[in-house]
């Protein structure tokens, strides 16, 4: 058994790579500098947060990734693939700012 990742070529990979495309030596692009890449399972991330909550157990001990959407994360389909990123609030609002004065 080998650690090494057999490249293939997916229905999602163009011929050419955008100027601006990250790549991976898993043969995994994407775009966007706040993504992130898990090098242990090969998903790409909306963000940091977004990567750390797929990662479970305790450091040192028994950290491995778990499958995203059982932690909550949605998938969207991007032009290098998969994207896991947290939802959307349901109202459409951005929960994080504060409402209006008036």
């Amino acid at each position: 058994m080998t650690d090494t990742v057999t490249q293939t070529t997916t229905d999602t990979e163009p011929e050419t790579l955008p100027y601006h495309a990250i790549t991976h030596t898993c043969g995994t692009w994407w775009t966007g500098t706040g993504r992130s890449h898990c090098p242990a399972c090969h998903r790409t991330f909306s963000c940091d947060s977004a990567a750390d909550k797929h990662r479970i157990g305790k450091f040192g001990i028994d950290r491995r990734c778990t499958d995203p959407a059982e932690v909550g994360l949605i998938a969207r389909q991007m032009p290098y693939g998969v994207l896991w990123q947290h939802p959307g609030p349901e109202d459409g609002r951005d929960a994080r700012r504060a409402p209006d004065a008036a």
